[in-house]
């Protein structure tokens, strides 16, 4: 995991300052260690500096994803999480469905298609991620599947007998 001041070095050799805010932000990012919402983010650093909105730190996360110091996924519910970028260049995301860890995914679709598959385009990006079950979660969602697919099957009540005496399209 980088440092504080490795991150700084990186920031200004790519023309960036390391503002109060950006500094807290990057601090909260090491010090989280895990994935973690603009929300979350945004407590942390109003805590250290009340006078800082939510929109620069959004701000802040979009330029740091921008530049690669990020990277940002969506979990289930279509937030945006974020952690610092620990993965060698490009990279994907396994992203589990029940307790939504995160896990890096070196394979990218996008070098399995020929250019004429992109049709011409150029500056081209790929966000790919795969969503799933983790190994410690797929016993508890199959014993769910199992539970909801056996309160769906109709069980067989009794034979509706029909008294063809009161019933005219019965054949008599």
């Amino acid at each position: 995991m980088p440092s504080l001041a490795e991150i700084e070095k990186n920031l200004s050799t790519q023309g960036y300052k390391l503002t109060k805010n950006r500094r807290i932000l990057l601090q909260g990012l090491l010090e989280l260690a895990e994935w973690a919402t603009a929300q979350e983010l945004f407590e942390y650093v109003a805590a250290r500096n009340k006078k800082v909105n939510f929109s620069t730190i959004y701000r802040n996360l979009d330029m740091l994803t921008e530049i690669g110091f990020l990277c940002r996924v969506d979990r289930n519910n279509d937030i945006h999480y974020y952690a610092l970028n620990h993965e060698e260049g490009h990279h994907h995301h396994l992203i589990c469905k029940s307790c939504s860890k995160v896990l890096p995914l070196d394979f990218c679709p996008l070098t399995s298609l020929a250019p004429s598959d992109l049709q011409n385009f150029s500056d081209i990006e790929c966000k790919f991620a795969v969503y799933g079950y983790c190994q410690d979660c797929q016993s508890q969602h199959l014993s769910e599947r199992q539970t909801t697919e056996r309160s769906h099957i109709i069980k067989p009540s009794r034979q509706l007998q029909i008294d063809p005496r009161r019933d005219k399209n019965c054949p008599k």
